[in-house]
């Protein structure tokens, strides 16, 4: 078997998979002779996106690729479709969220829009990694009430990867609905990481893995930046003249795809593979998280970036806010 290959009989689980970062993961997923099955809300994009995926599979004739259409902001239509499905995923990659139709500042959003970036980027997120948990656990519970009674199976490992956002990592303006759904969802990952060790057995183990890419290019990309204030665009250098400037300046959904991928499979909870200002960011707020390798580079990019980089930015952002303010 090839080393690109060494999914055959593994199971991927992927929402949000029908575009963007999602459906790079999926493709990903279906080189490596995985099993996929995409969810998303729309029967139409999930279907352009399972034939594209299906061509990028290792072996098609022993891979099965699936899409269902789910509301994903739906706890109960979340866990019908997971337990329809006629295998259990050894992965699920939580990729929906986007906040196109949300962008703008407090003071112009409707209350409406709050309430569905919360259910587009936390609930669509925590009701899929619940649906999928339970499902793990009570399939442990049958596997080891089995296994009693005959020869015990092989070893599982069940990853859950949530794929947020840098904007996690401080607010920007005029994001005010989106940043605090990707903390809400940073807060999950957190938690969950602790609880998935009251599930480790001597026959599973669970890991959790969240990753911060920063601005890539995506269909959803382009959507918000037909939507987001022009004092939004400055802060994040998304300012440009065309979306071919923009093309140059950020990277792939592919190529932040294959990033989160290597790192989770070397076991990485944090992960800000894309974007050295999220890695830097992350280093001034880890909380509880674990730091990444020995920890040394984060403990000292911690005080160089608490004391240099976040005051300048603060006071940066401070100016910024009040000339547009001038310019109202």
């Amino acid at each position: 078997m090839k080393p690109d290959q060494d999914l055959f009989g593994k199971t991927a689980f992927v929402t949000g998979g029908s575009g963007g970062l999602g459906k790079a993961i999926s493709n990903a997923f279906a080189s490596r002779g995985a099993h996929v099955t995409i969810f998303s809300r729309r029967l139409g994009p999930l279907e352009v996106a399972k034939d594209e995926i299906v061509t990028n599979c290792a072996d098609a004739s022993r891979q099965e690729i699936n899409a269902v259409p789910v509301d994903l902001a739906d706890a109960g239509a979340v866990s019908e479709a997971f337990k329809s499905q006629t295998r259990i995923a050894d992965f699920l990659y939580c990729s929906a969220g986007g906040n196109h139709a949300e962008n703008g500042f407090f003071v112009d959003l409707k209350a409406s829009q709050l309430d569905s970036c919360m259910k587009n980027n936390y609930y669509s997120t925590a009701y899929a990694a619940k649906a999928m948990l339970d499902i793990w656990v009570e399939n442990d519970r049958k596997s080891s009430s089995t296994d009693t009674q005959k020869e015990p199976k092989g070893h599982t490992t069940r990853k859950l990867v949530f794929i947020n956002s840098a904007a996690a990592f401080l607010g920007i303006p005029g994001s005010v609905a989106y940043t605090p759904a990707k903390s809400a969802v940073r807060a999950l990952a957190d938690t969950l990481r602790f609880e998935f060790l009251r599930h480790n057995s001597a026959m599973t183990t669970y890991t959790i893995h969240i990753a911060f890419p920063a601005d890539f290019v995506s269909p959803r990309f382009r959507l918000e930046q037909d939507t987001k204030p022009h004092l939004t665009k400055r802060i994040q250098g998304t300012n440009l003249a065309s979306f071919a400037e923009l093309e140059k300046k950020f990277p792939s959904s592919e190529k932040v795809a294959l990033g989160v991928i290597a790192k989770v499979d070397q076991g990485d909870f944090i992960i800000c593979e894309d974007s050295l200002a999220a890695s830097c960011l992350f280093t001034n707020m880890t909380g509880l998280s674990p730091k990444r390798g020995l920890g040394i580079v984060d403990s000292v990019m911690g005080v160089v970036v608490g004391w240099l980089v976040t005051p300048v930015l603060r006071r940066r952002w401070e100016r910024m806010c009040r000339e547009d303010g001038e310019r109202m």
